[in-house]
């Protein structure tokens, strides 16, 4: 069963487009090279990053695993009139998708982690790689783990939002487990004077940055730096709970 059915159609009303694009687009100019054509979003979602870097002026394609995510990927980018090939795929198995290699290789907002095992991650680390022309960039974002299990703030207010169709408002209650962390998203969406309850529930491997760090370098990726925020600041100058990683494909 697809675990984002039913949470696809909320998630837009997570995540304030508009306010990511002005944090994310001035990262992407500065961490990829002129010689950077082409992009392969690896958890594509509901396409912010193949919308965005699209209109960038890059090639991208996007590959999900959940249908529901890539039907509403492929509205989004249809009503933008933009055409980007999607594909249902396992970020483990890119081998599956037919094509090219990419000059660059995605995984943002906090998906990778969905891989439960470090046997897992360097699965998908290696099918990353191989994606990549040599010299390609990697880059992976997620949450610092290390920073929400030091904090262990149980309840986080996510968003809330009025307008003139009515009102979003999301909550994160986390449960941190020794080997799993919980993000239980309340959401209140009110339209019209009526409102909706949900409750999706979302599972992640609370994975260290030392920990993917390693497995980065044991894939065979280069030349590998970490981030604590898109400003580019080193990982652990600032406390955030970002970790922004960015490395080379051996040439």
């Amino acid at each position: 069963m697809d675990p984002y059915t039913g949470f696809a159609e909320r998630f837009d009303l997570l995540i304030d487009w508009d306010h990511r694009r002005k944090r994310e687009e001035t990262f992407f100019r500065r961490v990829l090279p002129e010689h950077v054509k082409s992009v392969l979003d690896c958890h594509c979602g509901t396409g912010f990053h193949c919308v965005m870097l699209t209109e960038m002026g890059y090639y991208v394609e996007g590959v999900d695993l959940s249908p529901e995510m890539l039907r509403v990927a492929g509205r989004n980018l249809e009503v933008r009139g933009l055409k980007v090939r999607l594909h249902q795929a396992d970020v483990k198995s890119l081998q599956l998708v037919p094509g090219r290699k990419f000059d660059c290789v995605l995984s943002m907002g906090n998906s990778l982690p969905h891989e439960p095992t470090d046997e897992c991650l360097l699965k998908a680390l290696r099918s990353m790689k191989q994606a990549l022309v040599p010299g390609g960039i990697c880059i992976i974002h997620m949450e610092d783990f290390d920073a929400l299990y030091r904090d262990r703030d149980r309840f986080i207010p996510s968003r809330f939002k009025r307008h003139a169709g009515g009102t979003e408002v999301f909550i994160f209650a986390i449960d941190y487990l020794r080997d799993r962390v919980i993000f239980n998203i309340l959401s209140v969406i009110e339209r019209g004077g009526k409102a909706e309850f949900h409750v999706d529930v979302v599972e992640y491997n609370p994975v260290p940055v030392k920990k993917l760090e390693q497995l980065m370098l044991e894939t065979g990726f280069t030349d590998l730096a970490i981030y604590c925020d898109f400003r580019l600041t080193p990982h652990g100058l600032r406390d955030t709970y970002d970790a922004i990683f960015v490395a080379c494909a051996p040439r």
